[in-house]
């Protein structure tokens, strides 16, 4: 089904308002406005984007997931460079990259049909690496030193929200079978085919399977928790199950010679001919060298199967 109902006005100043509910009690006036300011226009731009360019590629719920994404991440980056003390000009700047990372890994997820957990991780991924990328590149234009850069990078809101979720759980015997961390978790499989979640919960230890079944038990219990404690809980997650591989560098250099006898070298260099020089240094290694001993991987491996699955398209049509 298209985008039919969604109104990106509307439904990101809902994001916002509850964004105004989470900002720190540190932050003055001013960084408080500018986070929720920040959060409503992202949102409303994604919204905007999707009904444009993908209104009949995704259904209501799962545009407002990606907007979603965008606004909590927005919001969790914004804190992040506020508390580093990084100078208020470059914020504009920062949460653009980071916005536009978040968007893009979210559409890529979607449209490749990731899972749940898959989905949230590479968002994650994709965010901090556009993060860390923004502060290297202030770093280089010597207008913050190597000690702040260090601070900036340390920062991790969702994490510090997520440890105060779980120390403020109630713990009376009833709730202790009910932690923050196994409703996420029980939320996440619940969108899961019935054999994958058994094949899931029989690897784990008998007190996490315990307590994750009995999460699973509680009616509307996507309710009881929005998006951004779900990504803080996706890396204990990640530990108890293997849905998530992280590309091998061997698989991806045969994919890419395969594209490479398929289509030949000529091809693939003019579509690439503006990317960015580590990837035109990656595509010239993987094509012309002999083995895939020898192609240095300096791009996160992530980025490089992004790379591939956009050039496969590209070539296809």
């Amino acid at each position: 089904m298209p985008i039919t109902t969604l109104n990106p006005q509307e439904f990101s100043q809902n994001l916002a308002q509850q964004a105004m509910e989470y900002v720190p009690a540190e932050f003055n006036e001013e960084q408080k406005n500018y986070i929720v300011k920040k959060v409503y226009e992202f949102c409303v731009i994604t919204g905007e984007h999707l009904i444009k360019q993908h209104k009949d590629q995704f259904e209501d719920e799962k545009a407002t997931i990606i907007i979603q994404f965008i606004g909590e991440w927005t919001f969790h980056k914004a804190i992040d460079m506020i508390r580093a003390g990084i100078d208020k000009q470059y914020w504009d700047q920062i949460l653009q990259q980071v916005a536009f990372a978040a968007l893009k890994s979210a559409l890529h997820a979607s449209l490749e049909k990731y899972e749940d957990p898959q989905t949230a991780a590479f968002i994650e991924h994709n965010v901090k690496t556009a993060y860390e990328e923004c502060i290297g590149q202030l770093v280089q234009a010597n207008v913050l030193s190597e000690d702040k850069k260090t601070e900036a990078l340390s920062q991790s809101n969702v994490d510090k929200m997520a440890k105060e979720s779980g120390d403020n759980v109630s713990a009376s015997p009833e709730d202790e079978e009910k932690t923050l961390k196994y409703v996420t978790i029980a939320m996440v499989l619940k969108k899961m085919p019935e054999k994958k979640v058994e094949k899931i919960l029989e690897n784990m230890d008998k007190t996490q399977r315990e307590k994750i079944q009995s999460c699973l038990q509680i009616k509307d219990i996507e309710q009881k928790l929005d998006a951004s404690i779900i990504n803080s809980y996706v890396k204990d997650l990640k530990k108890n199950i293997s849905l998530i591989s992280k590309p091998k560098t061997g698989e991806l250099f045969k994919q890419f010679k395969n594209l490479q006898s398929r289509y030949g070298e000529e091809e693939i260099v003019n579509l690439t001919l503006y990317e960015r020089s580590k990837i035109q240094k990656f595509l010239s290694d993987c094509l012309f060298e002999g083995s895939s001993d020898v192609c240095k991987l300096e791009l996160s491996p992530y980025i490089v199967k992004i790379l591939y699955n956009h050039l496969k398209v590209k070539l296809q049509t």
